[in-house]
């Protein structure tokens, strides 16, 4: 039942070793040798939906299990290392949109647990139990990724309601819309919902390496494809991009698009023995504009120069914290123990101190200050050449589903009175 969905956002860790026989420009001696990704087009635009379940984009979670509710709110984040741990039983997980949304699937990564999960939908928030949900989809618990096509389905409210044999846990939640051009050319206003609690507060945390909030993947160790390096910063859990089989040191760089504070990096890819560092810098090797303009040479002492922020074996998901740093670029290596002819990555995270989700949640305007450092960029305009720039600000949509109308009051008629007048 869920197939349809399942190829659109099919897991490539099974198509990797095909993606693995294109280019293969790794290390050379000590040096480090990257390939330009080629810019974002309007024609990839529908390969990437926008992930609506974000606490960014003003989305709220709920579980009917009191002891879940602050511990379930980084599950929104956008972190692959975030799991929420399902028990045995019945756990309902409703997600709130910040309006009403065109819903067309929903996915999730499963480990370990078994049975069943439906997935309901509603404009207006309804009781668990009432008859006005509109049951959208049930299918078995099955290892690896579970995607369902839901739509097109207008909703504000999502429920998932897990019935659990055998514990086990999810992670990488998704609720997409249609993809499009205009959630790269108009994107949603990105700030929390107001109500938000100061414990889920402290908790909440968001994406800054997220392809609709102006974050590129610019450079890439090798690949088959590199126009979808971008895979690895799209929010989806189905999908991954594809280092060459025989890369020694897979490497990828991301723009986030401004200077912004970080303070965690975490990453999901093909389980194996490997160790990666992580690097977070304010600007691309000086030499870069000598270099041809598909290709960025690093030495070894550029590659010494860089600031390391951490260093962690790589076992499929991996996060490292560190000391708050300021940085535009984040810089991935990959060293792997063996050769992998299979390696890929599925998505790369980054995120800030909590006072950016306060900044956030305090935020009306877009952030047009943000949007002006984007489009000033080096590597920005050449993005903006494929992508159309912003459009006007989004239109407002309704919050809720309508309450029931009133009887129209009657027309109001004018009767004039005639008062005698006196003789």
């Amino acid at each position: 039942m869920w197939g349809t969905a399942a190829k659109r956002h099919s897991f490539l860790r099974t198509f990797t070793f095909f993606l693995g026989l294109g280019i293969a420009i790794s290390t050379s001696g000590a040096d480090l040798v990257l390939q330009k990704v080629p810019p974002l087009t309007v024609a990839q635009a529908p390969n990437y939906p926008q992930n609506l379940a974000r606490i960014d984009l003003g989305a709220q979670i709920e579980s009917d299990v009191p002891s879940d509710a602050s511990s379930s709110v980084p599950f929104l984040s956008g972190d692959p290392a975030s799991v929420y741990a399902l028990r045995t039983g019945t756990t309902r997980l409703l997600i709130s949109l910040a309006k009403i949304e065109n819903i067309d699937s929903v996915a999730f990564l499963n480990s370990e647990a078994k049975g069943t999960v439906a997935i309901a939908l509603a404009s207006a928030k309804l009781s668990p139990e009432s008859p006005q949900w509109h049951e959208a989809r049930q299918e078995e618990l099955s290892s690896g990724l579970i995607s369902a096509r839901i739509g097109p389905a207008e909703a504000k409210y999502v429920r998932l309601t897990f019935n659990v044999s055998s514990p086990g846990r999810i992670g990488n939640l998704g609720v997409y819309s249609a993809g499009a051009v205009s959630d790269f050319t108009m994107p949603r206003t990105r700030k929390i919902a107001a109500g938000t609690s100061a414990e889920a507060m402290a908790k909440a945390n968001y994406n800054l390496a997220d392809l609709h909030a102006k974050a590129r993947t610019i450079f890439v160790s090798s690949g088959d494809d590199l126009k979808l390096a971008n895979n690895m910063i799209d929010g989806q859990s189905g999908t991954a991009y594809a280092f060459a089989a025989n890369d020694a040191a897979p490497a990828t760089i991301i723009d986030l698009g401004r200077f912004v504070s970080v303070n965690r990096i975490s990453t999901s890819s093909t389980p194996g023995s490997a160790v990666v560092t992580f690097y977070v810098l304010g600007a691309l090797p000086a030499d870069y504009t000598g270099n041809s303009a598909s290709a960025l040479r690093i030495d070894s002492h550029m590659l010494a120069a860089f600031k390391t922020v951490g260093t962690s074996s790589d076992d499929g998901n991996v996060a490292v914290n560190f000391e708050e740093t300021t940085g535009r670029y984040v810089m991935l290596v990959w060293t792997p123990s063996t050769q992998n002819a299979n390696f890929s990555v599925a998505e790369v995270a980054v995120f800030g101190p909590a006072s950016n989700a306060k900044l956030l949640a305090a935020n009306t305007t877009g952030g047009s200050s943000d949007d002006k450092t984007v489009r000033d960029s080096k590597d920005t305009k050449d993005f903006s050449k494929e992508i159309p720039g912003e459009g006007p600000a989004e239109e407002q949509a309704p919050g809720e589903g309508p309450a029931p109308e009133l009887p129209r009051p009657p027309p109001f008629v004018f009767i004039p009175k005639v008062v005698p007048t006196s003789p």
